[in-house]
């Protein structure tokens, strides 16, 4: 990777910085001290949404920043698994990676297959001895089969 193309990416990543801790600044929440439950529940809800974003925020910033240590380092669009180029083309598609495109699909791969053994695990634990589910689902023909509770008192 040349020169000029490095200082590319890392003005990028200084539009990057600038960029999201300006927009922090703005979305600072502010608590509401009345209204009903309802106003009550949004506001948690928001509040919530608000501090994923902003673990989100701070794990991108923390990405931009290694970036730009690597383009000091001059280890910028090497794959810190296989030690290959990483395509032009995958960085500026995504600047932040630090894997070739080979090796972030077989981690992907490697991921998946954790999942579905994590889900045939917990599949095979709802099964008694015999193989049979221990609660069988009911399964209807129409929706008028289907007889519900009511949860209000009249």
């Amino acid at each position: 990777m040349n020169q000029m193309t490095r200082q590319k990416f890392m003005t990028q990543f200084n539009e990057m910085l600038a960029d999201r801790n300006g927009s922090n600044m703005k979305n600072v929440l502010q608590a509401q001290n009345g209204g009903d439950e309802i106003d009550q529940l949004s506001s948690l809800k928001e509040h919530s949404l608000n501090t994923r974003l902003d673990q989100r925020n701070l794990l991108f910033l923390k990405k931009v920043k290694e970036a730009q240590q690597k383009i000091i380092d001059g280890t910028y669009g090497i794959c810190e698994e296989c030690e290959c180029d990483i395509s032009l083309k995958r960085l500026q598609a995504r600047p932040t990676a630090a894997l070739c495109i080979n090796c972030q699909e077989e981690k992907e791969r490697n991921e998946m297959g954790t999942f579905k053994k994590t889900r045939d695990a917990i599949a095979s634990i709802s099964e008694d001895t015999t193989g049979d589910h221990i609660s069988e689902r009911q399964k209807y023909n129409s929706i008028n089969e289907i007889h519900f509770e009511s949860v209000v008192d009249l």
